[in-house]
């Protein structure tokens, strides 16, 4: 029990949490004043205000990350602040402030992290308005907190620099059980696959997004890597994971045949699904080790449970009386086959924190990393093509200008007392796509009510100053570390500190509360409407976008597979990258898919047909992936002529594809007969002629194992891929 709220409150979210609540208290404290709290409130919001910007991976960007913005901060307050009186000056520079603020948001996740830093800036520049003898003062006082969690955020990463990486491989260690754990509930008889199948796809896109963070701490601390035994494992667990990952996607499996198959005893499936969903907990305990700091030890043996069950699985093929030959017989050595080889992953990547590792261990995995991480430029020709209205992002950023203007508009119409909240509303909530503006705000207001009451409530019923305090600083502490997870109990907790925070030091904490309220609504509300109807962005243009993406991407990969095939021996940098941008795409676009779900029903156009294309290009991802996987691990024969012109019919019914989908893609005309052909011929090359051949029953088991496997996987990549053409066609 106690092992479980300890792995809970160990995550990355919680200690960024404790950093951001450390540093406000201990800022709060040194500056405070029973007299005049002004100083110790600004500096505690100037070192808030920097809290965002600070994510870890090259701890030099991440220095000057934070120094840029700590000016930034009081130069953006400065500004405001000191023309707020001249309108005709203030109103165009606050419009142009919260356009470049919103609009760098398309330089990546730091960029957007940033953009978001300036926005809040932005709206709590009001706060002192009607002070402006103070302006200078203040200003200093936001710089001073800016640097004073700089220096706190420095002395945290030098106590455990490796804290964050760690976590991250953790959380991907843990994902990645949990997608093997959904693998194995597939083998439940009445399963609902397609849900699982769902579910699985939205744990790859984050597993996806892990691999991509540790890729990036590599790449940027690469002088590193060779001399550090942390950054060595680091290097051989990704490795490892993406291995896992790839080695489940590539082996699927028909559920209901294997059901049937074994029909006559179905406990062998059930011990079957155990040793899957063993996998699965292996990782999880693998995880939790790493998280709590603890040396790992091995659940339990896979490797003997693996030889039981192959066992009882060979008796049974005896006992039935079936060939060796037979199509079921073979489909279960490739079930065997991909227990056997996922194992032997999950033992690797358990070695690696049993074990040192050294330099020479690492074989190559070091060289070409880079071409697998895609990184953030900023160069001005982006900024420049993105000045159109064909940017989301610029769509966005004229939005929450003119939404944010409207808000201060109105705030100072009807003489709101904090009209800055409305500001930070809008800011807060408002998301280029409607689907999650329309959540937050709902999620942002509920929140806001829930929590003024609790802290209404704790102010009526509490009369210690001390027990408030503390309860103020557990909320803020909770508070910081949900919004990360749960947006809605995030803004509870946040909305609760803060009344607190009011009635410990004024005497209108009920008024504040009714103001918050109104506020938070008047903001959601602006925020709601301008996504919905102010130059809206709907994700049914993106969704296209991916899909292009998603069929080239997939174009590339098969290519890699064919020349793989030919060429043999193992996997270059071209084929592992393809693999990863098909993987990633595929991903991207499930991701898209599930968004554009949530907004408007007139807004859906060909939402069946865009589900349907979406799985298709799921499975076969996964169906080209089965071939390379093959590939990769066992000894395989010369690659004919009509597997080669197969492979090339699949692209040309993609390249179709893209076509009827005015994407520009290069089709040949003359190659379906030649398809016809090559099929045909593939067809043949059965059991009946590998039995033919004169070599000795082990060559001929891998040789049908080979030709089942890739022709059945051809035929039914060239089924996927006509399916493929014929629902984009009805798109058209």
């Amino acid at each position: 029990m106690f092992d479980k709220l300890f792995l809970k409150f160990g995550d990355n979210q919680f200690y960024n949490a404790i950093k951001i609540t450390f540093t406000a208290i201990v800022a709060f404290f040194i500056f405070y004043s029973s007299a005049d709290f002004t100083a110790a409130f600004t500096v505690t919001l100037g070192a808030l205000l920097c809290a965002p910007i600070d994510i870890s991976s090259n701890f030099k960007h991440k220095i000057i990350g934070l120094l840029l913005v700590s000016f930034l901060i009081p130069i953006i307050s400065f500004s405001l602040t000191y023309t707020y009186p001249y309108f005709y000056i203030f109103a165009p520079l606050f419009c142009v402030l919260v356009f470049l603020s919103a609009f760098i948001s398309l330089f990546g996740h730091r960029a957007n992290l940033l953009s978001f830093t300036l926005l809040l800036t932005i709206s709590l520049s009001f706060i002192h308005h009607d002070e402006p003898e103070i302006l200078l003062q203040n200003c200093l006082y936001l710089l001073l907190g800016g640097l004073f969690y700089t220096l706190i955020s420095i002395v945290f990463y030098f106590i455990k620099p490796n804290r964050y990486i760690n976590l991250e491989v953790a959380e991907c260690i843990e994902i990645t059980g949990e997608y093997l754990e959904l693998r194995s509930k597939l083998w439940v008889l009445n399963a609902d696959r397609e849900k699982i199948n769902r579910q699985m796809l939205e744990k790859q896109v984050r597993i996806n997004e892990l691999h991509e963070h540790i890729r990036e701490y590599l790449v940027y601390n690469k002088a590193r890597t060779l001399n550090s035994n942390n950054n060595r494992k680091l290097l051989v667990a990704l490795s490892s994971l993406v291995d896992i990952l790839e080695l489940a996607m590539a082996n699927t499996f028909n559920h209901k045949e294997f059901i049937e198959f074994f029909k006559e005893d179905g406990s062998i499936l059930a011990e079957y699904k155990t040793l899957a969903n063993s996998f699965s907990i292996t990782l999880k305990s693998l995880a939790f080790h790493i998280k709590t700091n603890k040396k790992h030890h091995s659940t339990g043996s896979l490797a003997n449970d693996f030889k039981k069950l192959k066992l009882r699985i060979n008796d049974y093929v005896k006992n039935q009386n079936i060939s060796i030959y037979d199509e079921n017989a073979v489909n279960v050595n490739n079930l065997l086959f991909y227990a056997d080889k996922q194992i032997e992953k999950i033992k690797g990547l358990e070695r690696v924190y049993k074990e040192r590792v050294n330099a020479d261990e690492l074989r190559g995995k070091y060289r070409d990393l880079e071409k697998f991480f895609t990184p953030e430029h900023y160069r001005l020709k982006t900024f420049l093509d993105h000045l159109n209205f064909k940017s989301s992002t610029f769509r966005y950023a004229l939005r929450i200008t003119l939404t944010m203007f409207l808000g201060l508009i109105v705030g100072n119409i009807f003489n709101f007392e904090n009209a800055y909240w409305i500001l930070l509303t809008i800011v807060v909530i408002m998301r280029p796509g409607y689907g999650l503006t329309k959540q937050r705000s709902t999620h942002r207001v509920i929140g806001t009510i829930i929590g003024g009451i609790l802290g209404i409530s704790a102010l009526i019923l509490i009369d210690s100053n001390i027990a408030l305090s503390v309860l103020a600083i557990i909320s803020m502490l909770l508070g910081y570390w949900f919004s990360g997870i749960d947006y809605k109990v995030g803004v509870t907790f946040v909305t609760f500190y803060v009344i607190l925070i009011y009635g410990l030091l004024t005497d209108n904490a009920e008024t504040q509360l009714v103001y918050r309220i109104l506020d938070t609504v008047v903001g959601a509300l602006l925020a709601f409407l301008a996504t919905r109807f102010v130059w809206p962005t709907w994700e049914l243009n993106s969704m296209n976008i991916h899909l292009e993406n998603s069929l080239k991407a997939i174009k590339l990969y098969i290519i890699e597979v064919k020349y793989y095939y030919i060429k043999k021996g193992e996997p270059t940098t071209s084929y592992k990258i393809a693999r990863k941008n098909a993987f990633i795409e595929v991903g991207n676009l499930m991701a898209s898919f599930q968004r554009m779900i949530q907004e408007p029903k007139g807004k859906q156009v060909n939402r069946a047909e865009l589900y349907e294309l979406t799985v298709l290009n799921q499975t076969l991802v996964s169906s080209a992936a089965s071939i390379g996987t093959y590939i990769q691990f066992h000894k395989t024969t010369e690659a004919s002529k009509a597997f080669k012109l197969v492979m090339d019919y699949i692209n040309n019914n993609l390249s179709q594809s893209l076509h009827n989908l005015d994407f520009d893609a290069e089709i040949t005309s003359d190659i379906e007969e030649d398809f016809k052909i090559s099929i045909t011929e593939l067809k043949a090359i059965r059991r009946q002629e590998v039995e033919k051949l004169d070599i000795n029953e082990a060559s001929k088991i891998q040789k049908l194992e080979e030709s089942q496997l890739i022709i059945d996987q051809l035929i039914w990549m060239s089924n996927l891929s006509e399916k493929i053409e014929k629902t984009t066609l009805k798109m058209k």
